[in-house]
């Protein structure tokens, strides 16, 4: 099969994303079969982090997703200065914000625990986890507003390279903290502090060796927020109703129990393996869309799109079939306990199931934030993650009593449906009549 020109370019951009969110998982799903040694209760404690986490990262991802959208348009114009100035002003403001936001965690962290649906038996085993990873979340927080930079100048290799680093340096300590020292879960937050510490070091490290900080000021101007402000607030809607949505969904499943709860923590843990893989491709087509804005070329942004979707298909069919075949393989990793296994080959069918739709709607959102339509992706968001997914899993799992497996179909139908929207809302742009217009009206950032 001949490789284009545009999709050589398109998986040099997607596939190092794409492996580094996969290594991410691989390691992070290496401390959860550490952890799950110690026990059904260990896993529950330290997987109950999971959605607080993501909560303070929103802000964060917010933050670096704007920046990687303003930089992917600054490359396209050759203006890489500004895009050095933009990143160093949304570090001072971010660092700040992010610091008040970890703090407040902090202090009311049992009680966010209890309010996320952890069970009174697990919860002085989850703030032993928790008070630690605020930590390291606070790191990585600040490592990726600094890495959105590298995104949008199409450099995903560093990145993947950084955080593998740092991944491999979080498990190795947590396997001595953990068998060596007999510390338990706090050995876990240990290694994930000083990996995370260790990985925006580094980000840091590439970034002064590219001088990325030798121009510009970090303090912030009236013309900076006028032109971050529109795109961060697009993306931190999104992010922020994404977070409604996960959380509430999320505290219904761990008000199933034990469980039913850790059953869930292994598939979705395995689950986020194709997530984030696919990421990695809806990364790909933001930062290409983004550039192909930046130079003003509708064909290269035809083009991509049309790659986004070829890849899409390849990788998702290639996943269905793996999840599908080696399913029971997979929850043997995690557990020997039979009473997982029974329940969890069944939702591992519905991971499987939802590879396709899974990586589309991941793939769609990227095109439309880098053509500059990221309040359309905020508004689908809305509808489909924090008001259609937390009422359809009410209804399955307390109306028609179908408890996790009713959670699972719910979390398939939002996957489905925002895969539809966001190529709905792709293919009516690209089908308009003042498509190029419309495309590359957008180019305030400069």
């Amino acid at each position: 099969m001949t490789i284009t020109q545009q999709e050589k370019k398109y998986l040099q951009i997607a596939m190092p994303a794409a492996l580094e969110g996969v290594l991410m998982i691989l390691l992070c799903n290496v401390d959860l079969i550490m952890v799950g040694v110690l026990g059904t209760s260990a896993i529950a404690a330290v997987s109950i982090f999971t959605q607080p986490r993501m909560m303070i990262l929103c802000l964060a991802r917010s933050l670096a997703s704007a920046v990687t959208l303003i930089a992917a348009k600054f490359f396209g114009m050759d203006l890489k200065d500004k895009a050095s100035e933009i990143l160093k002003q949304t570090l001072f403001v971010g660092a700040i914000l992010l610091g008040i936001i970890h703090a407040g965690f902090f202090v009311y962290l049992d009680k966010i625990l209890l309010w996320m649906g952890a069970q009174v038996e697990y919860l002085p085993l989850a703030m032993e986890y928790a008070q630690l990873a605020v930590v390291a979340v606070y790191f990585t927080s600040l490592t990726a507003i600094l890495q959105a930079v590298m995104i949008g100048f199409g450099d995903t290799k560093s990145v993947l390279l950084t955080n593998v680093q740092g991944n491999i340096l979080n498990v190795i300590l947590n396997a001595l903290l953990i068998f060596g020292l007999d510390l338990g879960v706090k050995g876990a937050a240990i290694g994930t502090v000083a990996g995370t510490f260790y990985t925006l070091a580094y980000t840091v490290k590439i970034l002064h060796g590219n001088k990325i900080f030798a121009s510009g000021s970090f303090l912030p101007t009236k013309k900076y927020f006028k032109d971050f402000l529109p795109i961060f607030g697009g993306v931190f809607s999104e992010q922020g109703f994404e977070r409604v949505g996960m959380v509430l969904y999320t505290r219904m499943v761990a008000e199933l129990g034990v469980v039913p709860y850790a059953i869930h923590s292994i598939c979705m843990n395995f689950c986020d393996f194709y997530y984030s893989f696919s990421g990695g491709l809806g990364k790909a087509g933001m930062v290409l869309a983004g550039q192909s804005v930046g130079k003003k070329n509708f064909d290269d942004w035809k083009n991509y799109l049309e790659v986004g979707m070829k890849f899409g298909l390849i990788f998702s069919v290639a996943a269905f079939v793996f999840i599908f075949v080696f399913r029971t393989e997979i929850l043997s990793l995690y557990s020997n306990d039979a009473e997982i296994f029974a329940l969890g080959s069944l939702i591992m069918i519905i991971v499987a199931a939802v590879s396709l739709p899974e990586a589309y709607a991941l793939i769609g959102a990227g095109i439309l934030r880098g053509s500059g339509r990221t309040s359309q992706v905020a508004i689908y968001s809305l509808v489909s993650i924090a008001i259609l997914r937390p009422i359809i899993t009410y209804i399955f799992i307390s109306v028609l009593e179908l408890g996790l497996l009713g959670a699972w179909i719910a979390l398939a139908i939002d996957q489905s449906l925002r895969a539809k929207i966001s190529w709905t809302l792709i293919n009516n742009l690209q089908k308009s009549k003042n498509a190029e217009k419309i495309i590359f009206q957008d180019t305030s950032v400069e």
